[in-house]
């Protein structure tokens, strides 16, 4: 059955399961300011907020499918059956995309500040290519000597 047939009703429904992860975003922002500083100056917060929000979007989509698959004229004729495809419906719909939606919207600011806080770790014992390569040299030079004859001009060191 068509998405279009649905009530007024359960058109808000749709837009109440859509709209959640926004709506959430919004009032986190304004309960806890600082949570807005990593994810507008971060790609990584910014991206998982959208990433949530497109959830919610995808999840008010497919509720509205469900809904739509339960106008059938077998399901409205049992109010069990009614009842228990809603419930299994909104319980899909929570569990595949609001529940990950939230997670995104509590994880994205504080992933994205503990990787601004951690410096990378630096590289130890930076040596040049020319050091590297006189010290490979010398190392081939004390084990196969008799096959180096180059190394023992290249090299300074005893010989």
């Amino acid at each position: 059955m068509p998405v279009h047939g649905l009530n007024a009703r359960q058109w808000g429904l749709v837009a109440i399961v859509a709209a959640g992860p926004f709506v959430l975003a919004f009032l986190l922002g304004a309960a806890a300011p600082e949570l807005l500083a990593p994810v507008l100056g971060t790609p990584l917060g910014g991206l998982s907020w959208l990433v949530a929000t497109g959830l919610g979007i995808l999840g008010g989509a497919l509720f509205a499918r469900i809904l739509a698959a339960l106008q059938r004229p077998r399901i409205q004729k049992s109010p069990t059956l009614r009842r228990v495809g809603t419930l299994g419906g909104a319980g899909a719909v929570v569990s595949l995309c609001i529940v990950p939606a939230v997670m995104l919207l509590l994880a994205g600011p504080a992933l994205a500040t503990s990787l601004a806080r951690e410096p990378l770790p630096a590289p130890q014992n930076l040596r040049s290519l020319r050091s590297n390569a006189l010290e490979l040299l010398g190392q081939a030079r004390r084990v196969l000597p008799h096959r180096l004859p180059l190394s023992q001009l290249l090299l300074p060191g005893p010989r």
